[in-house]
């Protein structure tokens, strides 16, 4: 090896300073020094040209080498020195190259024979022990070792495919950590928490399981955060808070009622009762009405009991109206005096006769009357004059009288004055030392007043320099100075502003602290309370408390209502409940809750690998590891931080340690320096025999050592420990050892728990040599204020608000003096102390105490002091209460006196000389009214007192007097016959004569026959009837009800008469009527009948039948009557005519004749009250034609098949057509009352022009147009739609009132067919128009029109039923397409030229208020009498379509027509308005009568009223269809009106039985 290296010696001082050497192995110096030489022989080729042009070679110069002195850059060196230098250096360079090729081969010589072994290089063959179980070989070079034979502790292990020796530790996963043992494997987890709850789960990337969220309680799951009742105790409230359940009681709130109850499965007391049952009523508890007939009672339900009380009215002013209908507070739109209501700008009686007043807004306001001016300088007042006049003088605040003289004193001088004429004069006299006298007429002010050197006379009145508060006076000489008196003010807490002398009520001053009016404050000494200022006066009410979501909610000083208490932590402040991160470390989330704030950890995902760095709060950053305290990055190799015989690595964010590998040493026993990893062999003792030798060691008498003989040496060691793989292994017999703990000097078995000796409330467990100690685990409690017993919570006891208390324990509320707390098995109750019942009604709570005391009052949110007196809170103006011992004690105020007989009640229920109060009647002054029942006298009401007279009777011009009983004057009685008094004007049947009729006329008694008239065809005569009747009581298409008589033809003798029936419908029975007789009526005096009239008159009195003509007997003019004067009564008697068989229209009466004869039979029908002749045909209606043969009328009916429309379509008939077809669904607009407007999109507008107007018309295709014309000659205001005309193309149809139809100018009768274009029908009341575009106008023949167009036309109208875009903003669009400001402006842009009339021009639209002209009462009526639509009535249509627009409406045509019949017109018409759009938004009103614009039906033919009954009601005609075909077929909206009821039929105007049917011809379609 010396001898290879040798070459290199001379190369030495070059390669050194180029580091070949240093730290290089043989085989990295020949590769070193070949490059050199290469560096050297490339060097060595270089050529230097100099400056002259000629070619030299260089010097090479190698780094680090020193070849001398150079010589300086400007000379040249020879040619032949360089050459000879570069040919030595090729030399050395080929000797170099030589050399290392030596070299190489050397190295790899030595490099195939040799091994490195334990600390040295070993032969080709030799072996070695590297530790007590490897051995080794070198062979070719290489080490190759392998466990020992024999030695079963050595064997390594293999773990999924891993293989690992002997005592290795790995982890094969994040969670475990292994060891191999005698080729076996022991694993362990890692040391986990105990956990307290049901069920548990391990997260993903977790080794630990955690509890899953959720709570588990009484057998029931509750989520995390969960707030629930215990099931058990329905008094407790509990959570569900990191799977924990915490349970506080429930605070029950105040019960409303006096006597509550618990029930059973329910914690807080509840009312007894479910209602109150009043009359056919029901309320439910705690519901609140008005009493009916009485406003101002208020009923309360509590408990099954009813509770009334007053309202209480706020008088906000002196003389408030009476309360406007179905109210009960006074209003201050009008005035109540003496008696009387005046509405606010009227004049109104003054007691002054010197002063005007009149109402103003519920209060009286005065002036002076207006005097001229006096033509004298001091004009004095005359008693009994408004005026100052000139009869008398006023100087210097005193009255004298003319001529009347009198003393003064100013200035210190004496005057006498004189007064004339109004005129005073003055000269000056000497005054007398003496007072002077006083003369009656007034003072003669010789002596006067000095007062801060300023000089008043006697009798003046002042007010003193900077005082203004203060009112002085001279009285004889002397200054009286004293506070301006004021009067009371009319609030309950005034206050008095700066610079005022007197209290207003501009603001309240209560309690020392002044508020505005309006403003709203808490009581300071009772903060329950709210108050409110308003007109100086303050009320108060209890303020009423929310409920707390905390156990121990806290009420502070000043506070009313108890609130949870909030959190403080690093001096920030925490309302109850919320949540936050902590001020100071950002990854603890905090819950303010029930005053602390409970803190913990942020929930951190779980990391995708084992040691991850720290982050900001969790640790789930992979990109490196933290281990040991420090952290590493991916890759990273460091050794173990507590074991120095382990190495570790970072890879992935998990650090994985293995053991360190020794190297294999050459002796038998090595051992184990104290602080290595590693075993080495000791040194030779010089006994030690020398190799060869076989002697051996003796064996050492410790059994951990070993002593060996090896080469003449003995070594002896301690056997080696490996390195125990946990943290506190016990001690072993030799070495550690896993299999138990050793723990602060104790040892501990594998798997024991043991107390922490160090930390009290900690165990501690040993598992494989490692302690592992965390917290004692507690059971959660049970309780919501459990105690705290040596570690754990325990519900024998209660810890509420940090102090301890056992078990039954009461003590005192520390966040409410007036509360008492008990403990008993961890939870507290809280309760209000208990209070005895004051002895009086209204006690008073004063502040400081728990408990009300009868120290005070207090009465409806008022405090009083004892003694004090205020005004009765629910009747301020009238009432006072005082409070006695605790007890306020309320009744009305005195009453003066009234100087008159019968006083009205006036304020405050008190006697004023202003209205009578007569009988138990009110009456105004001024108002005449009847006498006593009985009495006959006429009596009038004046200041309170009333005078009578008795009435005067006229004359009477008959014999015959009587006075009824009841009655003041005489009567003529009529006529007398057979003893029997008749009345005047009476009709009567005679007994011995049923088919006669007597009637009296002017005691003139006419007895004739009845003559019969029949205007049926098929008359009915029953046994009894004197005359046949027609069933039914309809006569030329009109219904007539019981009682109702009428004309049946032109002749007005003729009359019918509708009577009910004692079985069956009513009937009409028709005939002549009868004339009296005019007994001794001169020829020349007989006067005959006027138009319309039937019987004739005579112009002078009529002969009465005296005493002198009894039994005589008298020829009138008239051949058919025969007349007696029998007691004291003409009694004329009529010839009796036979009856006849032929109609009406077939009968006459021959001049000079009696009785009427027939004319000649003829063959005709019947129908619906009118005449058809044989073999006409007619139609029915649209689906029926019927025609009349031989006297019997036959029909045919067609018959429709099933129409199915889309959802935007409607079923829709077309003019002509049975059968109806889809068309788009139509929009509505409707002109009613005075008039209004609504348009197709829903707007209301009011528009009163009385010209023509165009309604709607289509401005796209101009299909149709509808014109309405209004008449405006009524009161102001008001316009009624008069006429409506339809124009279709060239065809003008004009509906006008009654309702008549007119077409081109000529009158049509309805139903009229103009196919295709136009059909017209008539339903009841109304008129309706059907067209061919599918437009629909309905009229109702007075002032009502509506127009119904299909969705097609949306977009396409104009005119006032505006643009039908679904827009109603912008319905005011004039005919030019901008939209106008008013709607007056709008209305009259849509005139159309003509108007009412010729020659009557009409007026225009404009923008009025009839209600301001007709004054409070007509408004206040009209507000009455419209409050209707707000009604029960209509109570399903408020859902469907809001009132207040119609209720306003009618409003104002309430106004503008004015008190009598045509309010009840005007009325009506927003009642039908209202009522019609109703029906078509799906409701319809109910219960409406006949007094409330509903018409009556007759019930004599069957007829019932019905809000929404079927338009196409069933006849006979259609009988056959099915409800639902006919409902189809009929396709129109529903009318009020009188229908049929179920299981009748209508047919000629009856509702009769299918039985009573004609037949019928049914076709196809």
């Amino acid at each position: 090896m010396a001898r290879a290296r040798a070459p290199l010696l001379p190369l030495l001082p070059l390669l050194l300073p180029l580091g070949i050497l240093a730290g290089r192995g043989v085989r990295s110096v020949s590769s070193q020094i070949g490059a050199f030489a290469d560096s050297l022989h490339l060097q060595a080729k270089l050529v230097l040209v100099p400056a002259g042009g000629e070619v030299s070679r260089a010097r090479p110069r190698l780094a680090g080498l020193d070849y001398g002195q150079q010589a300086p850059s400007h000379s040249l060196v020879p040619a032949e020195t360089l050459e000879e230098r570069l040919e030595q250096l090729e030399t050395e360079v080929t000797d170099l190259r030589k050399q290392n090729r030596d070299l190489r081969a050397r190295v790899l010589q030595l490099e195939s024979c040799e091994c490195w072994g334990p600390g040295r290089s070993c032969p080709e063959g030799a072996r070695w022990e590297l530790d007590a179980c490897l051995a080794c070989v070198c062979h070719d070079g290489a080490s190759h070792c392998s466990p020992r034979p024999g030695l079963p502790h050595c064997r390594g292990c293999s773990h999924h495919g891993q293989s690992y020796g002997p005592g290795e530790t790995f982890s094969p996963d994040a969670c475990s950590t292994c060891r191999c043992l005698e080729g076996t494997v022991q694993c362990r987890g890692p040391s986990c928490p105990e956990l307290n709850c049901l069920d548990s789960f391990t997260p993903p990337g977790e080794c630990c399981p955690v509890c899953r969220p959720g709570c588990e309680y009484e057998g029931q799951l509750h989520e995390e955060g969960a707030s629930f009742l215990s099931s058990s105790n329905p008094c407790l409230q509990c959570s569900c808070l990191r799977s924990l359940v915490r349970c506080v009681p429930v605070s029950c709130p105040p019960s409303p009622c006096p006597e509550p109850v618990r029930r059973p499965g329910h914690c807080c007391p509840a009312c007894r009762a479910s209602g109150c049952t009043e009359g056919n009523s029901h309320r439910d508890h705690g519901q609140e009405w008005t009493a009916p007939g009485d406003p101002c009672r208020i009923c309360q339900c509590l408990e099954g009991h009813i509770r009334c009380r007053q309202r209480a009215c706020a008088s906000l002013c002196p003389y408030p109206a009476r309360p406007l209908p179905g109210t009960c507070c006074p209003v201050c739109d009008g005035c109540f005096l003496n008696g009387r209501e005046h509405s606010s700008g009227e004049p109104v009686w003054s007691q002054d006769p010197c002063s005007r007043c009149r109402c103003a807004n519920g209060s009286i306001q005065c002036e002076p009357l207006p005097c001229p001016p006096a033509p004298c300088r001091s004009p004095g007042r005359i008693p009994g004059q408004c005026c100052p006049a000139c009869d008398g003088c006023n100087y210097q605040g005193h009255e004298y009288r003319s001529q009347e003289s009198f003393t003064l004193q100013e200035s210190g001088r004496c005057l006498r004055c004189l007064c004339q004429a109004g005129e005073v004069s003055c000269e000056e006299q000497a005054c007398p030392m003496a007072p002077c006298a006083h003369p009656a007429s007034g003072p003669q002010l010789c002596p006067a007043c000095v007062l801060n050197g300023e000089e008043f006379a006697e009798g003046a009145q002042w007010e003193p320099d900077g005082q203004p508060c203060t009112a002085c006076s001279c009285r004889h000489g002397v200054p009286e100075c004293g506070p301006v008196p004021c009067p009371p003010a009319p609030c309950q807490h005034p206050t008095q502003p700066p610079g005022a002398c007197c209290p207003g009520c501009e603001g309240c001053a209560y309690r020392g602290l002044v508020f505005a009016n309006g403003q709203n404050f808490t009581d300071v000494d009772s903060p329950c309370h709210a108050c409110r200022c308003e007109g100086g006066t303050v009320r108060c009410s209890l303020i009423n408390c929310p409920s707390t979501t905390c156990a121990t909610p806290q009420k502070g000083p000043g506070q009313c209502c108890p609130r949870c208490p909030d959190c403080v932590l690093e001096t920030q402040v925490f309302v109850d409940g919320e949540r936050f991160p902590h001020p100071r470390d950002p990854c603890q989330e905090c819950r303010c809750q029930e005053g602390q704030a409970r803190c913990q950890p942020r929930a951190c995902p779980s990391a995708r690998c084992g040691h991850p760095l720290p982050s900001a709060c969790c640790r789930a950053d992979c990109t490196g590891c933290a281990f040991g305290g420090k952290e590493y990055p991916n890759g990273a190799d460091f050794p173990h931080p507590t074991d120095p015989c382990r190495w570790c690595g970072c890879l992935g964010g998990t650090v994985q340690c293995l053991a360190r590998r020794c190297p294999p040493l050459p002796c038998a026993e090595p051992a184990l320096p104290p602080g290595e990893c590693c075993p080495q062999c000791p040194d030779a003792p010089p006994d030690c025999p020398r190799p060869g030798d076989t002697a051996p060691a003796r064996p050492p008498d410790d059994p951990c050592s070993r002593c060996l003989c090896r080469d003449g040496a003995v070594a002896c060691q301690r056997l080696p420990c490996p390195p125990a793989p946990c943290a506190h292994p016990r001690r072993g017999r030799c070495c550690p050892s896993c299999h138990g703990c050793l723990y602060r000097g104790t040892e501990f078995a594998s798997g024991e728990r043991f107390p922490d000796p160090s930390a009290a409330c900690h165990v501690c467990l040993c598992w494989e040599g490692s302690v592992s100690c965390e917290p004692k685990a507690c059971a959660p409690a049970q309780c919501p204020f459990p105690a705290k017993e040596d570690c754990c919570p325990a519900c024998d006891g209660c810890e509420y608000l940090g102090v301890s208390y056992l078990s039954s324990q009461e003590f005192p509320d520390p966040r409410e003096p007036c509360s008492l707390c008990t403990c008993l098995g961890g939870f507290v109750t809280c309760t209000r102390r208990p209070c005895e019942p004051p002895a009086c009604s209204h006690p008073l709570t004063v502040p400081g105490h728990c408990c009300p005391t009868c120290q005070g009052c207090l009465y409806l949110g008022v405090a009083a002091a004892l003694g004090e007196s205020l005004p009765d809170p629910l009747d301020p103006a009238c009432s006072v209460c005082t409070c006695e011992e605790g007890s306020m004690r309320c009744g009305k105020k005195p009453c003066p006196p009234a100087l008159c007989t019968q006083p009205s009640p006036g304020p405050c229920l008190c006697p004023v000389c202003r209205g009578c109060l007569f009988q138990g009647r009110e009456y105004p002054d001024g108002e005449e009214f009847e006498g006593p029942e009985g009495s006959c006298e006429r009596c009038l009401c004046w200041a309170g007192r009333v005078s009578c007279a008795r009435l005067r009777c006229p004359p009477l011009p008959c014999l015959l007097q009587a006075t009824e009983p009841g009655t003041c004057c005489p009567r003529c009685t009529g006529c007398l016959a057979r003893g029997e008094e008749h009345p005047e004007g009476s009709s009567w049947a005679p007994a011995d004569s049923p088919c006669s009729s007597c009637v009296c006329h002017k005691g003139v008694i006419t007895c004739a026959q009845i003559q019969c008239v029949s205007v049926c065809v098929q008359p009915e005569q029953g046994p009894g009837d004197c005359c046949p009747r027609c069933p039914g009581c309809e006569h030329e298409g009109r219904k007539y009800e019981p009682g109702e008589s009428f004309q049946p033809g032109a002749d007005p003798c003729e009359v019918c008469l509708c009577e009910l029936q004692p079985e069956g419908a009513p009937s009409l029975r028709c005939r002549r009527r009868q004339c009296p007789s005019l007994v001794g009526c001169p020829p020349g005096q007989l006067a005959p009948a006027g138009p319309g009239h039937c019987c004739p008159t005579c112009v002078e009195a009529l002969r009465n039948c005296t005493e002198d003509l009894q039994g005589s007997e008298l020829v009138p003019g008239d051949p058919c009557y025969t007349c007696r004067c029998q007691d004291l009564t003409w009694l004329c008697t009529h010839r009796a005519c036979p009856e006849l068989s032929c109609p009406l229209w077939e009968r006459h009466t021959a001049p000079g004749s009696c009785c009427p004869v027939c004319k000649g039979p003829a063959q005709w029908c019947a129908h619906q009250g009118r005449r058809v002749a044989s073999g006409e045909r007619w139609a029915a209606d649209a689906c029926t034609r019927c025609s009349c043969a031989a006297g019997a009328v036959r029909c045919e009916s067609r018959r429709c098949g099933e129409l199915a429309c889309g959802p935007d379509e409607t079923p829709a008939l077309s003019p002509g057509r049975c059968c109806p077809r889809c068309l788009p669904r139509p929009a509505s607009c409707l002109a009613f009352g005075g008039p209004h407007y609504r348009t197709f999109d829903g707007r209301l507008l009011h528009f009163r022009g009385g010209c023509s107007y165009v309604l709607a018309r289509d401005c796209g295709g101009e299909d149709f147009s509808v014109h309405v014309t209004n008449d405006a000659r009524g009161r102001s205001g008001v316009a009624r739609t008069q006429e409506v005309a339809v124009l279709l193309g060239s065809l003008a149809v004009r509906l006008l009132p009654g309702p008549a139809v007119t077409v081109d100018g000529l009158a049509v009768a309805l139903p009229l067919l103009r196919e295709p274009l136009l059909y017209v029908e008539r339903r009841g009341r109304t008129v309706t128009l059907h067209a061919q575009p599918g437009l629909q106008v309905l009229w109702d023949g007075q002032a009502q029109v509506e127009v119904r167009v299909p969705g097609s036309y949306r977009g396409r109208t104009c005119g006032l039923c505006g643009n039908f875009n679904g827009l109603a903003q912008d319905d005011l669009q004039g005919p030019d397409g901008r939209p106008r400001r008013s709607e007056a402006a709008f209305g009259n842009s849509w005139k159309v030229p003509e108007g009412p009339g010729p020659g009557r021009p009409c007026p225009a639209g404009r923008e009025v208020d009839p209600c301001r002209a007709a004054g409070y009462r007509a408004r206040r009526e009209a507000n009455a009498r419209c409050g209707a639509l707000k009604g029960p009535s209509f109570r399903r249509c408020h859902a469907v379509l809001p009132p207040e627009p119609f209720f306003a409406a009618c409003v104002y045509d309430l106004c503008a027509c004015g008190p009598g019949p045509a309010a009840g017109a005007c009325l009506c018409a927003a009642l039908d308005a209202y009522a019609g759009l109703c029906r078509q938004a799906g409701a319809a009103p109910e219960g409406r009568t006949p007094t409330a614009c509903v018409p009556g039906c007759p019930a004599d033919r069957g007829f019932v009223f019905a809000e929404c009954g079927p338009p196409c009601p069933r006849t006979c005609f259609n009988r056959h269809l099915a409800p639902g075909e006919l409902a189809a077929q009929c396709a129109r909206p529903c009318v009020p009106g009188c229908q049929c009821p179920a299981g009748l039929l209508e047919h000629e105007g009856h509702c009769v039985l299918p039985e009573a049917c004609p037949p019928v011809l049914l076709a196809g379609d």
